[in-house]
């Protein structure tokens, strides 16, 4: 029973960036026939073909945007008989999927990371301000008071203020993990296109072909 437990690990972190279908081909149509109506699908710029048996593989490494498996660059097809008729049935892998759900955990670590070093600067702040306020005081004690010249007290002159600690330093800006938390949300998004939306076009199209649609 045991072996039981890394095989379906294995086989989840695998759903992860690979699709396996199956489309059931029309009655009547044969294993070559049925491949020959899909292989269009492989015919653009870039696909690399190799028969295997009752099927084929293929690889296409740089696909076009507007191609129906540019999500997929890696797969392999082929035909099998089943209680109800043939199917044919295949195995897609895609590396973008495979980017688009680690990114995520990148950026929150990013984002996790610059919240901890903004904390780690704040706290050497704070104990900097202590140490620069504790000779302020000494300081405050021998500075000397400001007071007006007669002259100007008696024409009604304002008495000058003292300048207000930190009054015309620059604020520093606080860390922040926003931007990190977006482009994990990209991401994530991007992910569960491609695991859901594109597996189905890609269904879509096979059914269409093997049932002679252009």
């Amino acid at each position: 029973m045991t072996p039981e437990k890394p095989r379906s690990a294995k086989r989840l972190i695998d759903w992860i960036w690979t699709v396996r279908d199956e489309v059931p081909v029309p009655d009547g149509l044969g294993a070559d026939e049925a491949l020959a109506r899909v292989s269009p699908a492989f015919e653009s710029d870039g696909y690399s073909v190799q028969p295997t048996g009752e099927g084929l593989a293929y690889a296409n490494p740089s696909p076009a945007a507007q191609d129906t498996l540019a999500t997929f660059e890696k797969g392999a097809l082929r035909v099998e008989e089943t209680a109800t008729g043939r199917v044919l049935r295949y195995r897609l892998t895609s590396r973008f999927m495979l980017f688009c759900f680690l990114l995520p955990f990148v950026f929150i670590g990013f984002g996790q990371l610059t919240l901890a070093v903004g904390a780690y600067q704040k706290a050497q702040a704070e104990a900097k301000e202590k140490a620069d306020g504790a000779k302020k005081d000494e300081k405050k004690k021998d500075e000397p008071v400001l007071t007006l010249h007669p002259i100007d007290k008696f024409l009604g002159a304002p008495a000058p203020e003292k300048p207000k600690d930190g009054e015309g330093g620059s604020r520093k800006r606080k860390p922040s993990a926003t931007a990190a938390y977006v482009f994990s949300g990209i991401f994530a998004f991007l992910y569960l296109v491609g695991r859901f939306l594109e597996p189905w076009l890609v269904r879509r199209m096979f059914r269409r072909r093997l049932a002679g649609e252009s």
